[in-house]
């Protein structure tokens, strides 16, 4: 057991999808579950260890990615459990919305569902939240009707934020800065995957357009200092990713990933898995990379949690106690 074992953790930068491997689609298939892609074919992709393997691995489990709610509802129940035995208290899970029924009231009804689902796996020992991405390749004539959609939830009390996700291609995200602003004014947390396998410009335009709350990833950030410093003034908080920087080539060396420099300079950041699934890691493996390739102790991972627990996107903390 090592010292980190036992103290609360706080996961924000999960997709729900990224969750799936082999072993968890083999047991779903086992207890009379719906799965929509055999195990054997997901695992002629493994193991993931570069970008193109990633995106090999992604292509696999297309089918999930307009899979209904019954199909993701074991998903998410294996993923729930596992967080609760590492000790996470409070996680912030991101979701699709081609999850859920297209048609407005048959979507709002369907994640009401969802939500009941999550609270009964919480068993109080765990407060999950959902953010909706959007890809950055979304069609324009779909943004309108995912921005009301979002919008719908969070009055709803059903989505505490919304992330822009996918592989940056160096096209600016200034199409969808008027959702950003409509998703802020109404109180959604707002969260940007940028500077991963692109130049500090990303960040900047993602700074730009969107005015995140936090970053996914952020790494080429620590090629600019002004960059850094506004990052670190205005407390934008980076979800940091370190198996899945190193598995996609992100970083080619976990010994060169910034996070140390992110330490050393203030900024709020946490650790995250991002695809556990595809990565074939977990949040306690990833705090045992921190020990072992930067020396991170048991007083730097209660800053990490709390750093992540105030970077949150739900406002109230429904297990008070989760924040000591």
């Amino acid at each position: 057991m090592t010292p980190w074992d036992t103290l609360p953790k706080v996961e924000l930068h999960c997709h729900l999808l990224g969750v799936i491997n082999p072993a968890l689609l083999s047991r779903i298939r086992e207890e009379g579950g719906p799965i929509l892609v055999p195990p054997e074919s997901l695992a002629a992709v493994y193991p993931v260890s570069d970008l193109d393997s990633f995106k090999r691995w992604v292509e696999i489990l297309k089918p999930y990615q307009t899979a209904r709610m019954e199909a993701m509802r074991p998903l998410l129940a294996a993923h729930v459990s596992n967080l609760i035995e590492q000790r996470v208290v409070y996680a912030e899970i991101m979701l699709s919305p081609t999850t859920f029924p297209p048609e407005p009231k048959a979507f709002l009804d369907a994640f009401h569902r969802w939500r009941e689902w999550a609270s009964d796996l919480e068993r109080g020992r765990i407060q999950v939240e959902f953010i909706l991405v959007l890809p950055r390749t979304l069609a324009p004539e779909l943004l309108e009707r995912d921005t009301v959609n979002a919008l719908d939830l969070h009055r709803a009390g059903l989505v505490a934020g919304v992330a822009l996700v996918g592989v940056e291609t160096g096209e600016s995200i200034c199409r969808f800065a008027g959702s950003f602003e409509r998703w802020r004014d109404a109180g959604l947390g707002i969260e940007i995957h940028a500077g991963e396998h692109t130049g500090p410009e990303s960040v900047w335009d993602a700074i730009k357009y969107g005015k995140p709350h936090r970053l996914g990833h952020a790494l080429s950030a620590f090629e600019d200092p002004a960059l850094l410093e506004h990052i670190r003034s205005q407390g934008i908080h980076i979800e940091f990713c370190l198996t899945s920087n190193l598995r996609t080539s992100a970083v080619t060396d976990i010994s060169r990933h910034p996070i140390q420099t992110a330490k050393k300079l203030g900024i709020s950041f946490g650790l995250n898995t991002d695809d556990p699934g595809a990565f074939d890691c977990s949040l306690q493996s990833e705090y045992q990379t921190a020990s072992d390739n930067f020396g991170f102790t048991s007083e730097d991972f209660t800053a990490v949690f709390r750093n992540a627990l105030a970077a949150r996107f739900a406002p109230r903390l429904r297990h008070p106690a989760h924040a000591e």
